[in-house]
C-alpha cells in the first residue's frame, strides 16, 4: 500500500496508510497575520502554524467510510523541519482518531431539495428586494 512517512524535526516518524484508504494528506497551515502588509485577525495573536495528516477510506458499496487521523492538530514553530517521504509499506502505524464519513448524495430530487434551502436560506443577502 501507498503510505506517507512523515516527520518533524528529529521526533520519531509517523507512517500513515491504510489498504482501504482512497485520499491520504499531509496539510502544513499557517494562518494569521504572516507578513508586515498583512491584516491582523487579532493585533496580539502569533500566526497559528500546524501540521495534520489524515485520509479517507474508499471501502466496498454498503461499508461505511471513515475520516481517519494519524497526526491532528500539532502545534509547529518557525524552524521546524517537516520531511514526507511517499513510501510503499505493508503496514502503518495506527491512527490517532477517526470517525463515519457522512454518505454522499446521489439523489437528484435530495440534491435539488437542499439547493432549494440553501437558495432561499441566502436569498436575501443576495438579491435585491423589489
Amino acid at each position: 500500500m501507498l503510505v506517507l512517512r512523515v516527520q518533524v524535526n528529529e521526533e520519531p516518524p509517523v507512517v500513515c496508510g491504510a489498504d482501504d484508504l482512497g485520499v491520504l494528506n499531509v496539510i502544513v497551515t499557517a494562518a494569521g497575520k504572516l507578513g508586515e502588509a498583512a491584516r491582523p485577525g487579532r493585533p496580539d495573536e502569533p500566526p497559528d502554524i500546524h501540521l495534520s495528516v489524515a485520509g479517507l477510506t474508499s471501502r466496498a458499496v454498503g461499508v461505511t467510510d471513515e475520516h481517519l487521523r494519524w497526526v491532528g492538530h500539532r502545534e509547529l514553530r518557525i524552524g521546524d523541519r517537516i520531511v514526507v517521504q511517499v513510501l510503499e509499506a505493508a503496514t502503518a502505524d495506527p491512527v490517532e482518531s477517526g470517525h463515519a464519513a457522512k454518505e454522499r448524495e446521489d439523489d437528484e430530487l435530495a440534491y435539488f431539495n437542499h439547493c432549494k434551502r440553501a437558495y432561499l436560506e441566502l436569498r436575501s443577502k443576495y438579491e435585491p428586494e423589489g
